[in-house]
């Protein structure tokens, strides 16, 4: 392979990189979104669930990616006091809405609905 085309194939790949990283944030659309993430409909509490009923139903929520990241940045400051909170894991509450980060795993967000009485409640135990 010749030097010329070695050279070529680094400075395609350095513009592209620029590209990316000046790339700015989509503009708002207000069209809806794909969401990606899991739901438990359950009855009790989240610590100690039943099978749900008609007057004792309620879904907790997670979802990830990048509705996650933009909430955990608009919710901050950090809750210090968080269970599992160190440098590698994160957590930000606001209300019943929580969202965590995690080295390993990326964003979550968790958040609750008591079906009755269509109030929010937390999604998750910690």
């Amino acid at each position: 392979m010749s030097t010329r085309l070695v050279f070529v194939a680094v400075a395609v790949t350095m513009y592209s990189l620029a590209q990316a990283a000046d790339k700015k944030p989509e503009a708002w659309d207000g069209r809806p979104k794909p969401l990606k993430g899991d739901y438990q409909v359950y009855g009790g509490e989240l610590g100690d669930t039943v099978p749900p009923t008609k007057k004792d139903s309620k879904v907790a929520f997670m979802f990830t990616g990048p509705l996650a990241k933009q909430l955990f940045d608009q919710i901050g400051p950090d809750w210090k006091d968080a269970c599992g909170a160190a440098p590698d894991h994160r957590a930000r509450v606001r209300g019943d809405l929580s969202c965590v980060w995690d080295k390993r795993d990326g964003y979550a967000c968790y958040f609750g609905l008591d079906v009755p009485t269509g109030k929010s409640t937390n999604g998750s135990i910690c």
